[in-house]
């Protein structure tokens, strides 16, 4: 029984599949152990590849259930939800609109150079060059914190750029749940306690999954007290 399955729906599925296996059999290449971590070095890639596989079969399963009808459906919605007119009732066609969103998505480029230019080095030690950092991501901050309230798709698109950019500084474990929260605001959701519950399961499982399974080393940030937090989250954790 093929179901609603295509011929297009089965080449897709066994190049993904393939390229699984064949990235599994390179993976013995390399696999070597390694003293601090169990699992030796091709554990990671080993987990990718597997969640590369579940989503391919889970696709193929999705195509033999549904076929192209809720894609196609989807991109009828798509094509056809008013957007047009909507942008141009908000004045999203204007120069200023423009430019506030030009303005918007220049700030995680702002912070990577702005405080090189008033510390006057790059040295990454350097204490002049930690102290304009904090300044200008705090004004970054309070900026992001402002639009985010009355601009919400230009800072969903700015914000992961946003947050990377600060990871060398300031570290994953010290800014990552409050970018999970922001995410969330940026999708609607107001309330506290939902908020501050589904941020701990998505950060405890990121820890869980990087730092304890793959051990792979998140960024601990540079300057303090984000630094020693960082490195106190690592020590606990391992």
């Amino acid at each position: 029984m093929m179901g609603k399955l295509r011929p297009g729906h089965l080449v897709e599925a066994a190049f993904w599949l393939g390229l699984c296996i064949f990235l599994y059999a390179y993976s013995f290449e390399f696999d070597r152990d390694i003293e601090i971590y169990k699992y030796g070095a091709s554990g990671w890639p080993r987990a990718i590849i597997l969640l590369i596989a579940i989503a391919a079969i889970g696709q193929l399963i999705h195509h033999y259930v549904k076929g192209d009808e809720s894609s196609s459906q989807m991109i009828s919605a798509a094509v056809d939800d008013g957007s047009e007119e909507a942008a141009h009732e908000a004045h999203h066609e204007t120069v200023k609109w423009y430019l506030s969103t030009f303005a918007l998505l220049s700030i995680p480029f702002i912070y990577m150079r702005v405080p090189e230019w008033f510390a006057g080095t790059s040295e990454p030690g350097d204490p002049g060059l930690h102290t304009w950092r904090l300044i200008i991501a705090a004004i970054l901050v309070a900026i992001v914190v402002y639009f985010i309230r009355h601009h919400r798709v230009r800072v969903m698109l700015m914000l992961p750029l946003f947050f990377a950019s600060l990871l060398e500084d300031f570290g994953f474990y010290a800014i990552a749940p409050f970018f999970i929260i922001g995410v969330m605001y940026l999708f609607g959701e107001r309330r506290a306690k939902p908020m501050a519950l589904i941020m701990a399961l998505i950060f405890g499982f990121m820890l869980m999954m990087f730092v304890n399974i793959l051990y792979v080393g998140l960024p601990v940030g540079n300057i303090e007290p984000f630094y020693s937090f960082g490195s106190w989250v690592v020590t606990v954790l391992q």
